[in-house]
């Protein structure tokens, strides 16, 4: 909190009305108020008074009237002031920081090597297909950004869901992930070049035909790394991704140890996680590589590439602490005002 004090006003333009109330007195000098008569006339009988001479009887009349004048500007004074709402100013709050929401691609291994069971969840082998769809359920309830797509990586790819601000449709798009979705074996390189070719729109490009959001997705490809095929590498593929504004994270999902294969009970040829050509993959993508190697690794994976993406936005909400001050003017041209009304009708007495 940045502590700021002093006094101000919230409606400032109300004292802009201050000098009118004066120049209307001083230019219609004949303005008189009638007030209210608060007390009964008293008329008293004083047959002397005839007798005492009186030198000059006006000054008192005009004193009496240019103090009730002076006395009902203040009043209208105060309450102008009261209008403009002073108050204190006792601090500063920041209001909470607002981000420029970031948009994620997902791509999905479902080649048979996602089938393997090397993760323990409960002491039950846990294939590495099964953990991605939980912990990516998991990673979307409390996702941040705006967008989210999803792409199955196969031998072809394919668009799985495009890019939806609705997180239940994600959910449910990843929770119908299967093992062979996308074939046995899988084309990584051709899955990238989908995504460019999908997710990078002419359509917001300057007059100089640069494309002007694709720096702001992400893609995050979730593999072992498993048997690839393609007329491309996944690395060149990475590479010309990166070319056109897009950042790529890997999540490794399975053991690279080769003895991890004991908790397998598929029947199948163990493979360990291929980290060496992940890593590669990731590099030409201008991203970074993340192994998760259990649970908590996985979703901290995903925390830190939306961490990285935030890009705070130019203006902050910043909340101010003040204390109104209005009541003491307001209540102060109250009390001049009942003193003048006072005062006028007290000296409506006549002597005779």
């Amino acid at each position: 909190m940045a502590i700021e004090t002093g006094f101000g006003f919230e409606q400032f333009y109300c004292l802009y009305f201050l000098p009118i109330a004066w120049l209307i007195v001083f230019l219609f000098k004949s303005f008189n108020p009638v007030w209210p008569q608060l007390l009964p006339s008293l008329k008293v009988r004083y047959p002397q008074l005839n007798n005492i001479i009186i030198e000059s009887d006006s000054a008192p009349h005009v004193s009496g009237f240019n103090i009730q004048k002076l006395l009902l500007l203040m009043a209208i004074s105060l309450f102008i002031i009261a209008l403009a709402q002073p108050v204190r100013y006792t601090g500063v709050i920041q209001g909470k920081q607002q981000y420029q929401p970031v948009d994620l691609i997902f791509a999905v291994d479902t080649a048979l090597s996602m089938s393997l069971s090397d993760y323990l969840l409960n002491n039950k082998p846990v294939s590495r297909l099964t953990m991605a769809k939980m912990l990516m359920g998991s990673f979307i309830q409390q996702y941040s950004g705006k967008h989210l797509a999803l792409l199955v990586i196969g031998n072809p790819p394919s668009l799985w869901l495009p890019l939806t601000t609705d997180k239940q449709v994600v959910q449910n798009a990843v929770s119908r992930l299967t093992p062979f979705l996308g074939g046995r074996i899988t084309d990584m390189g051709a899955t990238l070049n989908l995504i460019g070719e999908k997710f990078t729109q002419t359509d917001n490009s300057d007059n100089s035909g640069n494309v002007q959001d694709a720096q702001d997705k992400v893609v995050v490809l979730i593999s072992d790394g498993g048997t690839q095929v393609g007329s491309m590498s996944p690395q060149n593929a990475a590479k010309k991704l990166a070319d056109k504004g897009f950042s790529l994270y890997v999540i490794a999902v399975g053991s690279d140890d080769p003895e991890a294969g004991s908790y397998d009970n598929s029947n199948l040829i163990y493979e360990p996680a291929n980290l060496f050509m992940l890593q590669q993959v990731a590099e030409q993508g201008r991203g970074q590589l993340f192994h998760a190697v259990d649970s908590q690794g996985f979703t901290a994976a995903l925390q830190l590439i939306e961490q990285q993406h935030k890009k705070p936005l130019a203006v902050t909400e910043t909340i101010k602490l003040s204390q109104p001050l209005y009541p003491w003017p307001l209540l102060s041209g109250l009390i001049i005002l009942l003193i003048t009304v006072f005062f006028s009708g007290s000296r409506s007495g006549h002597v005779s």
